[in-house]
């Protein structure tokens, strides 16, 4: 990075000024560079900003926030009273505009404070992956058009901090976890780069998933919120489209919107009614374009959030009240392709021709031939199931681990003061799927089956209540059921109860089979209907033995039992311990 300082400057302004934006030479700042940014922004400008550390990352560099508020209180209660915006930047460090676009914003309302809006704190996490952002190389981005270079998508522990926020390996997932329930922002942008079809447009948008907002949040973003971000970036020069996710191949057969689940910097934000969004640059654009466009829609949505600053913390308010009163709860989506708007898009015409290396045909986009066309886009989800919330989850204390996570999001959790046995609801995990080979450091389980029963189970004192009937319900929901995509289960912190402990031995067993389907009619019955109607069955003895084997008493009362369950009665006050302090 090169400095040109003109010497007839004095003063503060003059230092601001004086500066070279690195994007403009194709390059991007450093980790150390842009922490010592923003330190020097806060030193000279105590009035109305602050720099302040929450946690540490893996790399061992603690997470930094910065703050802007024209009284320069960043007290609880002050914010509370202001509309918050959260810009994160650098989650995947080789996508860095939003780490230059945030610093060009920050210098321009320092330098005239005129523009510092009133009503609205902008809060900036200035590099989130740390570790790789300190893995700088110059070619890992291998379709991507600058800069010279760049950090690298894994963090210090190589994972995707983007696919972390429910697993929360990572401490930058604690981090964050700390900045976000401080802050309680209403609006949250994840600044990124874009990678798959090339098209004309420098700025794609993924709006967080509409159908999975809660009802007062989706009206409003689609009939006030989208349109005017859309209206405004063109207005700027830099027309966007909805994030280009195509449904086959190229951009002519229809783009997709995403559905981020809790994993998903947005998908976790969403649960607690924030309205968020992910800016994605076109990677084929040169470097100072994305950045400009990432500037110009982070200033944007900054204004935005001053002039309905009021509208959003009335929204925001009325969606955890929405929460307070919603019964049923919407789990797992599947996109409906009867549904879809049609967007004017501009494109490039897709060509094929024979590759010069593989021989085979091969695709490009050809930029000689640009087109406007109009396209579908799938942009509707449907739920494909529902569960009731209870009143209360049950957590056993082995599993502390889990609870230890649900305080870094501000859940409230309760012991048992005293051993009792309540009836409750238990799932039994009947059947599900893990992916083949290792995904962000899991065996990740999908298409989880569960069966809910009734049973009685004792507790011991110091076991964990978690009461739902507060405005972070849908992140205990999406946590806690087994079968929601991003639950612990499905993330291997329950998967001890999925291995069966004992078995038998079959020479042994044989003697005791039959005496087993004697006693037991109904038993008998099932096994002697499945030999006749199934074949690969009825020529297996060992699985012959093993579903009589299951119908006994032998058969471990454990295994695939979840053992969070819920309850739905009022718990009497005597039965709760102190809350844990988070």
């Amino acid at each position: 990075m090169r400095y040109f300082v003109v010497i007839i400057l004095l003063g503060t302004k003059a230092w601001l000024i004086a500066q070279q934006e690195p994007y403009l030479e194709n390059q991007t700042y450093t980790y150390e560079q842009a922490i010592a940014e923003y330190q020097n922004l806060a030193q000279k400008f105590p009035k109305y900003s602050s720099f302040q550390n929450f946690g540490s990352s893996d790399y061992g560099l603690p997470i930094s926030l910065f703050l802007i508020n024209k009284t320069g209180k960043f007290t609880p209660r002050e914010l509370q009273n202001k509309a918050v915006f959260l810009i994160n930047n650098a989650i995947h460090p080789g996508e860095p505009e939003g780490v230059d676009a945030s610093i060009k914003l920050v210098k321009e309302l320092l330098l005239d404070t005129s523009k510092i809006p009133n009503d609205v704190i902008l809060a900036i996490i200035p590099l989130y992956n740390i570790g790789g952002a300190n893995n700088r190389n110059c070619c890992s981005r291998t379709n991507q058009n600058g800069p010279e270079e760049y950090g690298f998508r894994g963090n210090a522990k190589n994972l995707d901090l983007n696919r972390d926020f429910i697993k929360a390996d990572s401490k930058n997932t604690l981090a964050f976890y700390a900045i976000f329930q401080f802050l309680k922002p209403v609006l949250f942008v994840d600044t990124h780069t874009s990678n798959g079809a090339d098209y004309q447009y420098v700025m794609t948008l993924i709006t967080s998933q509409v159908d999975k907002m809660n009802p007062v949040l989706k009206e409003y973003v689609e009939e006030i919120v989208n349109p005017e971000l859309y209206k405004r970036m063109e207005k700027q020069g830099f027309p966007m489209i909805p994030y280009v996710n195509t449904i086959k191949e190229i951009p002519d057969d229809g783009i997709v919107d995403y559905l981020e689940t809790p994993r998903y910097s947005t998908g976790y934000t969403n649960l607690f009614n924030c309205i968020s969004f992910v800016a994605e640059t076109h990677m084929l654009k040169p470097f100072d374009q994305r950045v400009e466009a990432t500037y110009e829609l982070l200033k944007i949505m900054l204004n935005f959030a001053q002039e309905n600053h009021v509208k959003l913390l009335e929204k925001k308010k009325l969606a955890n009240e929405n929460l307070l009163a919603t019964k049923e709860f919407p789990l797992n989506w599947k996109l409906d392709t009867s549904k879809f708007e049609m967007l004017s898009f501009l494109g490039y015409e897709a060509v094929y021709k024979p590759s010069d290396v593989t021989g085979h045909t091969r695709l490009y986009y050809d930029r000689n031939k640009p087109y406007k066309k109009s396209i579908k886009y799938f942009n509707h989800y449907k739920a494909v199931d529902f569960v009731s919330r209870p009143d209360y989850y049950i957590i056993p204390q082995a599993w502390d681990i889990v609870v230890e996570k649900m305080t870094k999001s501000n859940i409230k959790v309760f012991r048992l003061a005293i051993d009792t046995t309540l009836e409750v609801e238990q799932y039994a995990v009947t059947s599900f799927e893990t992916v083949k080979g290792p995904y962000e450091g899991h065996y990740l389980h999908y298409n989880i089956e569960v069966e809910k029963r009734t049973a009685m189970i004792g507790y011991r004192a110091g076991d964990y209540i978690i009461p739902t009937n507060n405005e972070n319900v849908r992140f205990i929901i999406e946590t806690l059921e087994p079968h929601a995509a991003d639950s612990y289960l499905a993330w291997n912190y329950f998967d001890a109860v999925l291995q069966q402990k004992e078995w038998f031995s079959a020479y042994v067993f044989e003697d005791e089979a039959m005496s087993v389907l004697n006693a037991n009619p109904t038993l008998k019955k099932e096994f002697e209907e499945k030999r006749k109607s199934d074949p690969e069955f009825s020529a297996n003895a060992f699985a012959q033995l093993y579903f009589i084997y299951k119908g006994s008493n032998h058969y471990e009362p454990t295994h695939n039992k979840y053992p969070v369950t819920r309850y739905n009665q009022q718990l009497k006050s005597e039965l709760l311990l102190e809350i844990i302090a988070r």
